[in-house]
């Protein structure tokens, strides 16, 4: 092979060597860079073990007693709260301390909205136009919530990080002529105000916060025709629809994300939309997912038992006749709320994994 001599004279100048020195050094500086973004990709998902020992615990409940499970709340898994939709004075509250379930005195009619702090701090709402909160074991505030022209505020949701930044959801209800719409409530560390959102036919049930995209989803209902359930995104002023349907539509959330189900399918926000991520048709999957991971959550599934989905594949890892309804997930436990019908009884199924 023959070079040009023009070519050579050129690569042997002092120019020219620092010049092809510099070009080494970037060059060896990009695959350095490279390699350090390869080392700090996300690891694969593990798929979520399965190997649980169960056991069913049955409340201490009188045959006249009756109650709908809520919402279920805890710190640790030998301390948790259990709220109830409705209920007898007798089994309204509930408690977890690690070994029994007990029935705890409530203030008001129903604890239906549960908020627990990082500091153990306890936030109820009721039916009744009440808020209550316990610390150190003791219901040792109140707040009476009235709007002038309605009868009744109903709470069903709470969301809050800290305890003066707290949002609370339901509805207000008039009954002369009868008119209901939803409200949306902030406490600010000192006082509940509503939040002033346009008039909507619509209770709304639940709240929860994403905090990689500051906002707030809501679930709701309409039922004046038939149930229509509904979405929102809230983001401290504006509450936005994200989904419409005569199909139950539920929010959940996993490991700091919120996920909307409904007819089998589950959905993620993006980009100001709902986009498809997961579709179950044709199995047994109802929704209300709750989990540690993506490969790693479990659902409810009617009378047939409780789903567990590993990243791969939906099965039923529990079968059972109960009705399966709250749920709460610690690293290496489960607890569900559950209805026997049946026989007219309340059992909280709990799952341990093996060592």
């Amino acid at each position: 092979m023959k070079f040009n001599n023009s070519i050579i004279s050129k690569f042997n100048s002092k120019a020219t060597i620092q010049y092809l020195a510099l070009l080494l050094i970037l060059f060896l500086s990009l695959n350095l860079n490279i390699s350090c973004e390869k080392g700090t990709e996300p690891e694969q998902l593990k798929p979520g073990r399965r190997d649980y020992v169960w056991t069913e615990d049955t409340l201490d409940v009188a045959n006249y007693d009756y109650m709908t499970f809520r919402d279920i709340v805890g710190n640790s898994p030998d301390d948790i709260w259990l709220g109830t939709l409705d209920a007898t004075s007798s089994a309204e509250f509930w408690h977890y301390d690690g070994k029994e379930w007990k029935s705890m005195p409530f203030p008001g009619f129903a604890a239906t909205a549960l908020l627990l702090m990082d500091d153990n701090s306890l936030w109820a709402g009721s039916k009744q136009s009440y808020i209550y909160k316990m610390e150190n074991g003791d219901w040792s505030k109140s707040y009476k919530i009235e709007l002038e022209g309605y009868d009744k505020i109903a709470i069903y949701g709470m969301s809050g990080e800290t305890n003066n930044n707290i949002y609370a959801v339901g509805w207000a209800t008039k009954y002369s002529p009868f008119d209901y719409k939803a409200i949306i409530l902030h406490f600010d560390g000192i006082e509940w105000k509503f939040v002033d959102i346009p008039d909507t036919r619509v209770g709304l049930h639940r709240i929860m916060f994403q905090e990689n995209i500051n906002k707030y989803f809501i679930q709701g209902m309409n039922d004046d025709l038939g149930f229509l359930d509904k979405a929102y995104i809230f983001d401290g002023k504006n509450l936005d629809e994200i989904m419409s349907t005569y199909k139950e539509c539920n929010i959940s959330k996993i490991n700091g994300k919120v996920y909307v189900d409904s007819d089998r399918k589950i959905y993620k926000y993006k980009g100001g939309k709902l986009e498809l991520w997961k579709d179950f048709t044709g199995t047994d999957f109802l929704g209300w997912i709750i989990g540690r991971t993506e490969s790693d959550f479990f659902s409810s599934s009617g009378y047939v038992g409780l789903l567990h989905y590993n990243g791969s594949d939906m099965k039923t890892i529990y079968e059972t006749h109960l009705f399966l309804i709250s749920k709460i997930v610690f690293e290496k436990e489960i607890f569900v709320a559950a209805e026997d019908d049946e026989n007219h009884k309340y059992i909280i199924l709990h799952g341990k994994l093996k060592d």
